[in-house]
């Protein structure tokens, strides 16, 4: 570094202009693409130039010139059928993105006739279904790929696409995958709203053995409205269903969720002393498991003398303590409200798990 400053006659409060410069992706890209461009000119465009610069195009978000880049390249004669396939293919991912879902749909039929059935191609397919809400298209892409998964999600999507849930096409859903939560907890949700409280728990029962202790609050979710943060969660399940209910919970293996979700049920029905054993279990589980503090707080400040100002404060803490995000991604982390099957942000399948540290930083 000295011999180098030397050289240029540079003093040593210049040293800062050869440390390292954060990277920047949006100038990365930026000169990917003046370079390409400046390729295109200069060497009347290769193939393989062309298709990467419609690739940074689409990351951009520009998709109009993505898509005019590719149907230009599709008019050369020069092209061999491995390239035409891969830009027919490109070209219908470009339409995807840009909504426009039957261009889509053609070009990616147009790809598969030059260069047959390839993985990404039939993914692309899938995604492409599931996009335009056909949902039995998508569930028999994926399983003609062999994903069971995803293959049973979308047939739960159609099952309850219509005016009533389609409970044929729910068992076929659990045929298909018996672990998939989605069909039991559709099986559930349609028995709640009939309020054949018998089958809901009959059904819980099976479902708990089925998708395991990991996803088995995803069926239990339902049973409590957690709509309201500015108060506790409240009870769906009635009170004369609620032994049988904590009698299948104690069959199966013990479990954070299951535990907290018993002792919400039992709060709600007024069996406070009840309600704190059974969040008492779930904190041995897991001594840092915020709802289960939540909730013993909430049960226990009957019981305490407090002043306006401090029961003030305090009903401010605990309102934004139930305004947390209650679900979380095993992959990638990111943050929901609301139950979801396949991740927003990084696309794993069956990822979500309860947030079981409020420190944890919200996404």
């Amino acid at each position: 570094m000295q011999w180098l400053k030397s050289l240029l006659g540079l003093r040593d409060d210049y040293t800062d202009l050869f440390l390292p410069v954060p990277p920047n992706p949006a100038q990365d890209a930026l000169a990917a693409i003046d370079d390409l461009s400046r390729a295109m000119k200069n060497h009347q465009g290769a193939v393989e130039t062309c298709s990467a610069l419609g690739n940074l195009y689409r990351m951009r978000g520009e998709l109009d010139r993505a898509i005019q880049m590719r149907s230009s390249l599709l008019q050369r004669p020069d092209l061999d059928r491995e390239d035409q396939a891969r830009i027919w293919f490109e070209l219908g991912r470009d339409y995807s993105r840009a909504g426009i879902l039957d261009r889509a749909h053609e070009a990616l039929l147009r790809c598969r006739e030059i260069g047959g059935d390839i993985p990404a191609l039939e993914l692309e397919l899938a995604l492409l279904h599931a996009k335009g809400g056909d949902f039995m298209a998508a569930s028999r892409q994926y399983a003609k790929m062999g994903h069971a998964p995803q293959a049973a999600h979308y047939l739960v999507r159609a099952a309850a696409s219509g005016d009533a849930t389609d409970l044929g096409l729910l068992a076929e859903a659990r045929e298909i995958y018996p672990a998939s939560p989605e069909a039991w907890l559709e099986g559930i949700m349609h028995q709640i709203r009939r309020e054949d409280w018998d089958e809901v728990v009959s059904l819980l029962d099976q479902g708990l053995g089925v998708v395991g202790p990991h996803l088995g609050f995803v069926l239990l979710d339902p049973l409590l409205d957690f709509d309201d943060p500015a108060t506790p969660v409240k009870a769906i399940l009635p009170a004369d269903s609620l032994d049988a209910l904590l009698a299948v919970i104690d069959r199966h293996p013990p479990d954070l969720s299951s535990l907290y979700c018993a002792g919400c049920l039992l709060r709600a029905h007024g069996r406070v002393e009840e309600a704190k054993t059974w969040q008492e279990k779930a904190l041995l589980l897991n001594p840092a498991y915020w709802p289960a503090r939540l909730e013993l707080l909430t049960m226990s400040l009957p019981e305490q003398r407090m002043t306006p100002v401090f029961t003030l404060q305090l009903d401010f803490l605990l309102h934004r303590a139930r305004e947390a995000k209650r679900f979380v991604c095993g992959r990638c982390g990111l943050k929901r409200g609301q139950i979801f099957f396949c991740c927003p942000k990084c696309l794993s399948w069956h990822s979500i798990t309860i947030r079981q540290l409020l420190s944890d930083e919200a996404s």
